[in-house]
């Protein structure tokens, strides 16, 4: 599946997936989180991010199927990360895919696994940083 940007301002974009529903992607004032919700006023998640040394934010928490999964892979996620780096200009790093916890509690589960490499090869998400 696929969306179109049908509307956007500085931190909002609404968007048409390509079943025809509607969601709107906020950003947050200061960029540490993103949320998403259905149009209908349901929240379907957000991504938490932290300022990183490297002038970049570390993807710590991302949830965006709160609605039990009916809006998955319908290209939400890639859409809140890329409208958050035209918004801020910084790239986004997460942690590396070895099944460790970090103390910050960020690790890749689930579909994350795929999610992060797949951004990883758009050049969306850096590799981690060194002190992961």
């Amino acid at each position: 599946m696929s969306l179109q940007v049908i509307s956007s301002n500085e931190l909002t974009q609404r968007c048409r997936l390509s079943d025809g529903r509607l969601v709107d992607i906020e950003i947050d004032d200061t960029g540490l989180e993103i949320t998403v919700t259905a149009v209908n006023g349901a929240k379907l998640g957000s991504v938490e991010l932290q300022h990183t040394e490297s002038g970049h934010y570390y993807l710590t928490w991302m949830y965006l199927d709160q609605d039990g999964g009916a809006f998955r892979r319908c290209g939400i996620g890639r859409q809140a990360l890329k409208f958050h780096n035209e918004s801020f200009g910084c790239l986004f790093t997460a942690a590396p895919n070895d099944g460790r916890q970090r103390e910050d509690n960020s690790h890749l589960t689930g579909d994350a696994r795929g999610f992060i490499q797949k951004m990883r090869d758009e050049g969306l998400v850096l590799p981690s940083d060194p002190y992961l």
